[in-house]
């Protein structure tokens, strides 16, 4: 059993100090899915023959709305799908295009004022803001507001807006010898009322390797920067260990959290675990395809994995400021989340059955991608319930 929690907080620090948060295990109990979800939305075990508005291709993203509906994007269809509390659809909006309403890369965000719901268009950078009737009431690109994101932007409660740019040592990568890895630079800033901050720069970011002269591409298990916006400011990591920082909106780090993570050193079961995932996939299961894998892909695979995991891989604000955190998806065999208050308190940890992707989440509740039988995804929510701390893989 771990021991209780160890709280930390340099609260009596100088004016402008930051306070320092270090939790040695969850304050609460574990938690784990319910047995069964309170709603499932999708084709499940079933014929594809059904209701279209049921069918989905590619899931990217889905959110739960205060009424309790939950929207949904397909970047297979290029639409957006809203469903009641009970999972009845409700309406579907956008197809592919390039004009209004019209999509190419779904993503959603989270917490954006002014609109029921925001979608961001991973390819043509462009927002776009729905109604609860799925009209378009409002789209635009961030290159009109000043902004040039690298990767999906996030959203704060009072409308700004906070991205990455593209790294700042992009050029950097015709100078390097195929097998190296390194880090590219980014910033975090921050677009509001006609004006634009940076918060902080020179960032560790994504983790890539050259494997050619003419390519490169993210390090397999790479580690990368992560940010999550909330009405104080901004957290993000590095993912180098259990550790997050907050910045208020001027740039100044305002509280460093740290919580006892499980060890990140990559063990032998890890990599067999993977190696067995990467072998069954369809394009090896003939006999060619399996000779390739043994004598090409998995040499090169094995190569280029690290030796310790990234501590994490993605963050979750809440509406109260509290942060879900991703743990890195190949460290244990079901996928393992642990829950901040708005402080950095480490308060819960979560773990959910291999095969379940988090879409959105709660203190209590979880909205996730899963696939049935015909390997087609559903979205499923499910309500949190607790368990025997010493069945929690880390």
């Amino acid at each position: 059993m771990i021991s209780t929690l160890a709280l930390v907080a340099l609260a009596a620090a100088p004016t402008g100090a930051q306070e320092i948060v270090e939790s040695a295990a969850p304050r609460d109990p574990d938690l784990t899915l319910a047995g069964e979800p309170r709603v499932r939305i999708g084709a499940l075990d079933g014929p594809l023959d059904g209701p279209l508005e049921y069918i989905f291709g590619d899931v990217t993203a889905a959110i739960r709305l205060d009424d309790g509906s939950i929207v949904v994007v397909d970047e297979q269809s290029h639409n957006v799908r809203r469903y009641d509390a009970n999972g009845r659809h409700l309406w579907t909006s956008g197809r592919e295009g390039d004009g209004p309403g019209e999509y190419r890369g779904l993503r959603l965000l989270r917490n954006c004022p002014g609109a029921a719901v925001t979608v961001f268009d991973r390819v043509q950078d462009r927002i776009t803001q729905l109604d609860l009737d799925g009209n378009v009431v409002d789209t635009r690109t961030p290159n009109s507001i000043g902004v040039n994101p690298y990767g999906t932007p996030a959203c704060s409660t009072d409308g700004r807006l906070v991205f990455t740019p593209w790294p700042e040592d992009r050029p950097s990568v015709l100078e390097r010898a195929v097998g190296e890895q390194w880090r590219w630079r980014v910033s975090l800033r921050v677009a509001g009322t006609g004006s634009m901050t940076v918060l902080q720069s020179g960032i560790p970011g994504a983790e890539r390797t050259r494997i050619s002269r003419g390519s490169v591409m993210p390090s397999y298990w790479g580690r990368s920067m992560v940010f999550a916006a909330v009405d104080t400011g901004v957290w993000f990591g590095t993912s180098d260990d259990y550790e997050l920082q907050h910045l208020d909106w001027t740039g100044r780090v305002t509280r460093t959290a740290r919580w006892a993570g499980p060890d990140l050193v990559v063990t032998d079961e890890q990599v067999e675990r993977y190696r067995d995932y990467l072998s069954g996939l369809d394009r090896y299961a003939d006999g060619e395809g399996r000779r390739r894998f043994e004598r090409e892909v998995w040499p090169e695979r094995r190569a280029y994995l690290p030796e310790r995991f990234p501590a994490y891989e993605s963050l979750l604000a809440l509406a109260d400021g509290g942060l879900w955190i991703r743990t890195h998806r190949w460290r244990a065999p079901g996928e393992v989340l642990h829950l901040l208050d708005r402080d950095g308190v480490w308060l819960r940890r979560l773990t959910m059955p291999g095969g379940s992707v988090l879409l959105d989440a709660g203190p209590d509740w979880v909205l996730v991608r899963q696939r049935d039988a015909f390997d087609v995804p559903t979205v499923a929510l499910y309500e949190l319930v607790e368990t025997d701390r010493e069945e929690i893989p880390g």
